[in-house]
């Protein structure tokens, strides 16, 4: 079992030893060391393996049967649980909170910060002036880092605050306060490897593969109102895209100041 990393002495008396079990199983099912279908080992070896006793075992893998990672089979070996992956439709404008709200699922928000800052040059673009408003947030369902985004805002947001956005939908905030709501924009996907950073923020191996959106919001004035980037961890997220035959290889943006290039 070296894909289950052992408890230290150093580290044992730090926190509950359950907790500590809890936490290697966890990680080795989230890197895919333990996927799917595969079974788990027996508490006794599971014992040996952490050298507590088989009720530290049995409390850790009750924790991991209800939040999901587990499942228990009466008369049979327990096996790591199908992957849930979130959904996201791509083509509705609402936002990963509202959308998940939607489905009764959870999004719970940390404000990393909230501040002035230069744009990028693309962004400056987007928006027609050199600075507005930088957002970087963690969105987390039962406690995992499921994505992170960055954004930049016009200005004119400058009187959000941390505590608004706190577990709440930028979206919701900016009809509420400003009576702005996304219409139209455009979404890019790509592929990308996890930098030391982003590891971190979502918990996962450097390079693990990331499904990178970046999108470009103008509001029902045609107005530029949001410009971000999130990464999205691909064991947790799934990207909905639909096809349609009918319509034309563009973006037609109908009514705005400004077009999509």
């Amino acid at each position: 079992m070296l894909y289950l990393e052992k408890l230290s002495d150093e580290n044992k008396g730090k926190n509950a030893l359950y907790k500590q079990v809890v936490q290697s199983l966890k990680q080795a099912i989230t890197n895919n060391q333990l996927p799917p279908g595969s079974a788990i080992p027996s508490e006794n070896a599971l014992s040996a393996h952490f050298n507590v006793a088989r009720s530290v075992v049995r409390q850790a893998l009750a924790i991991l049967v209800e939040d999901g990672y587990i499942l228990k089979q009466a008369g049979r070996t327990s096996v790591v649980a199908p992957r849930v992956k979130h959904r996201r439709n791509l083509q509705n404008s609402l936002s990963l909170h509202s959308q998940l709200e939607d489905k009764g699922v959870t999004l719970r928000t940390e404000v990393l910060r909230l501040e002035k800052g230069v744009f990028p040059d693309a962004v400056a673009g987007f928006y027609g002036a050199p600075d507005g408003l930088l957002l970087e947030r963690l969105r987390y369902i039962n406690e995992e880092p499921i994505s992170y985004v960055q954004t930049w805002l016009p200005i004119e947001f400058n009187t959000l605050t941390q505590a608004d956005l706190t577990n709440d939908s930028l979206h919701q905030q900016l009809h509420k306060q400003f009576n702005r709501k996304p219409e139209q924009g455009r979404n890019q996907i790509q592929i990308v490897a996890a930098d030391k950073k982003l590891a971190a923020y979502l918990q996962v191996k450097n390079n693990s593969p990331l499904l990178q959106l970046q999108a470009s919001y103008y509001d029902q004035h045609g107005l530029p109102m949001e410009w971000f980037t999130a990464w999205h961890r691909e064991d947790k997220v799934v990207f909905d895209i639909a096809v349609d035959a009918s319509l034309e290889n563009k973006i037609q943006v109908k009514n705005f100041q400004r077009v999509l290039k």
